[in-house]
């Protein structure tokens, strides 16, 4: 068996991850030639297949309809991971290093996942005398939740409103401290903010550290999972979250039938401010995190406490002519409820700046001037969507009414 040395990535989340397990899974390949292989019989991501190994209360994937519920089969989903890993040991006869990676970070701060994570490596490494080595990114606590709630609000389509997401949210740097204390001398803990900096980017950055040749790097082609989205798209999507929930009654299980999964992704490459939080509320959070910072400093080494918030982003002017003209060439690509609701966002917009506007026009780039100049393309919408409605209607009583009473129906509504 070739394999020597097994490298566990645990996240954190909203760290690269994504980024560094795109790249793995898709460079295979040159991965390969370099002595180093990567785990793709699990998928791109194995953060599901770390819930089945680790997870004391494992939890179907995401989008099941089974958030929370035990998994059937349990066992077997294990049996089967476990064979497909044994498999490649033994098969891998030009590999010396088999990775692992998904952002497998909310459950670290419990002992029993520890406990399990350790008779995993104890069971299947440590007795084949395979080394292990567990990679793990720590980042900055307000520009981590700052993501999280950018996240959570375009991909789930909610925010906890009652706030009870921090304190689960914060167990992670818990999980850090945890992690360092059990396994302090085969733990490589790396700060995200250092890795986004190097000149080797997040990925390279990764690869480096676990041993891979910087000669090889130009080998690798990178893949970059940009997440982040503008202010004026969260303005839009928090509005539409508003009016027409994803999930109606804050039930994750329960489904908006006027909304669906995909429904905002053509909005994501708008480009505009970047998304933040106001300054008051960073500042606020970094109140909160300073004991936490304190404790990841004192136990783990990973220093944040000389961190300064920053000024707020969204501050700064919003809505340039340049956004405006992205939303209106997205339009026709929006659902027909997310269209009602885009323009009376819209609508909104323009009659809030309308005193301003007739002070400003002169100044080009204000947000009063983009929005004015902007009107009539939104009335044409207004009447595209119309036109469409009445087509539509068109369709579904050609489709639908008896032809005894199709002529006479179309005539009264029609005039025809």
């Amino acid at each position: 068996m070739a394999i020597k040395r097994v490298i566990l990535h645990f996240g954190m989340a909203k760290a690269g991850s994504s980024s560094i397990q795109r790249t793995l899974f898709k460079n295979a390949a040159a991965l390969e030639k370099n002595g180093f292989k990567y785990l793709s019989e699990w998928e791109e991501n194995h953060l599901i297949k770390f819930k089945y190994l680790f997870s004391q209360y494992p939890v179907s994937p995401a989008n099941t309809g089974h958030l929370g519920r035990p998994l059937p089969n349990k066992k077997r989903h294990i049996k089967k991971a476990i064979d497909a890993m044994v498999q490649v040991m033994d098969t891998s006869t030009e590999c010396e290093t088999l990775i692992l990676s998904g952002e497998y970070s909310a459950e670290l701060w419990l002992d029993s996942t520890i406990d399990n994570i350790k008779k995993f490596i104890s069971k299947y490494f440590q007795s084949k005398d395979i080394e292990v080595t567990i990679v793990y990114f720590a980042r900055n606590p307000l520009t981590w939740i700052i993501s999280f709630l950018q996240q959570r609000l375009f991909k789930d389509g909610f925010m906890n409103k009652n706030g009870d997401f921090f304190e689960s949210a914060m167990k992670q740097y818990d999980g850090i401290i945890n992690l360092h204390k059990n396994f302090s001398d085969s733990l490589i803990l790396l700060k995200f903010e250092d890795a986004c900096l190097s000149e080797d980017g997040l990925v390279g950055y990764f690869l480096r550290a676990i041993g891979f040749s910087k000669d090889r790097l130009k080998d690798i082609d990178v893949f970059r999972e940009n997440e982040s989205r503008c202010m004026e798209v969260m303005e839009f999507i928090n509005y539409v979250e508003a009016v027409e929930p994803r999930h109606p009654c804050e039930h994750y299980r329960s489904v908006n039938p006027n909304r669906f999964t995909d429904d905002f992704h053509c909005v994501k490459n708008i480009r505009g401010v970047k998304f933040d939080l106001p300054y008051q509320s960073k500042v606020e959070f970094w109140e909160r995190f300073r004991k936490t910072v304190c404790r990841l400093r004192e136990n783990t080494g990973i220093d944040y406490t000389d961190y300064e918030v920053p000024p707020s982003s969204a501050e700064g002017e919003t809505y340039s002519e340049q956004t405006i003209q992205e939303f209106i060439k997205v339009f026709p690509d929006l659902s027909f409820i997310l269209q009602k609701h885009f323009l009376k966002f819209f609508e909104k917009k323009y009659m809030e700046t309308a005193q301003t506007r007739f002070k400003r026009l002169h100044c080009k780039g204000s947000v009063p001037w983009a929005i004015y100049n902007s009107k009539n393309k939104l009335l044409s919408l207004w009447s595209l969507r119309i036109r469409n409605k009445r087509n539509n209607l068109k369709k579904v009583i050609g489709e639908r009414m008896p032809r005894t009473i199709k002529t006479a129906l179309k005539r009264v509504i029609y005039g025809g």
